[in-house]
């Protein structure tokens, strides 16, 4: 295990020492929304797939360093590949993985800077949030809590794993703790949830080839039954009691089991062409 640096207390105005990881690809309409959100950071890293827009420009404005992804020029199929290159540059020693598409809500970033000043080496689960077009957060949905190990010290993990719905791999030891603030992901339209479930088929399909009827029954059969059944009872609570808050709309929920079906359908291992 890495030997552990004690981040020193910072004066009054002297930026995080965080390294802000965003993966970015074409992400010029919401990339300025996300970097404005960690401006307090000392340092960002764009690791870039090969944008044509205007999003290299907004990284540079606000400073960042660009990092090519490993392909270029089409949509990631092994985010955890990207991320390690994050942590290969990173010169900070705490890290803030980020989507292009999210932004850091004040109050996550107060308990960044507090657990900064504490400087115990450890990860943090930082909960996601959607958010409608008029600001609104969305207090209810069956995907909450949405949690996931996005803000930790470098000599916390090793490496991040998993091509898919990737996650950091901690060192032995290692205590997780959870953030009461928010990483906010603004909610798109119908056909944006869509298709972006498509795109996570597509790497599910690559990721299970070869592996056989018994890792399909165990791994997406059942898993993903079970989680689906989770979810139609949280979606039972959710809507079939009057509560304070916006909750996720209906269409938004639905869309989830039919992607949990065509998951299903499309990972089973019959001969591909």
């Amino acid at each position: 295990m890495p030997q552990h640096r004690v981040t020193p207390s910072l004066s009054r105005g002297e930026k995080l020492p965080i390294s802000v990881h965003v993966l970015t690809w074409n992400s010029g309409k919401t990339l300025r929304r996300a970097l404005e959100s960690v401006k307090d950071c000392t340092e960002i890293l764009a690791i870039d797939g090969g944008s044509t827009d205007d999003t290299l420009t907004i990284a540079r404005e606000f400073g960042a360093k660009v990092i090519p992804q490993p392909i270029q020029g089409r949509p990631l199929e092994d985010f955890s590949a990207a991320r390690n290159i994050g942590l290969k540059h990173a010169a900070q020693p705490w890290i803030l993985s980020m989507d292009s598409d999210e932004y850091v809500s004040p109050e996550l970033m107060a308990e960044i800077a507090q657990t900064v000043h504490a400087g115990v080496p450890c990860a943090f689960l930082v909960p996601r949030r959607y958010v409608l077009p008029d600001g609104t957060v969305i207090r209810y949905a069956t995907t909450y809590p949405n949690e996931r190990l996005y803000f930790f010290h470098r000599d916390a993990v090793t490496k991040w794993i998993k091509p898919v719905h990737e996650r950091p791999e901690l060192c032995p030891g290692i205590e997780i703790k959870r953030l009461g603030g928010a990483s906010l992901a603004p909610l798109g339209t119908l056909e944006d949830y869509r298709r972006k479930n498509e795109r996570y088929i597509e790497l599910e399909v690559q990721k299970s080839r070869g592996k056989g009827w018994g890792h399909w029954l165990a791994h997406r059969l059942l898993h993903t039954l079970r989680s689906r059944l989770i979810a139609f009872v949280k979606l039972l609570w959710i809507w079939g009691i009057p509560r304070p808050g916006r909750r996720l709309p209906i269409r938004h929920e639905l869309v989830r089991f039919w992607y949990a079906w065509k998951l299903i359908v499309a990972t089973m291992p019959f001969p591909r062409k």
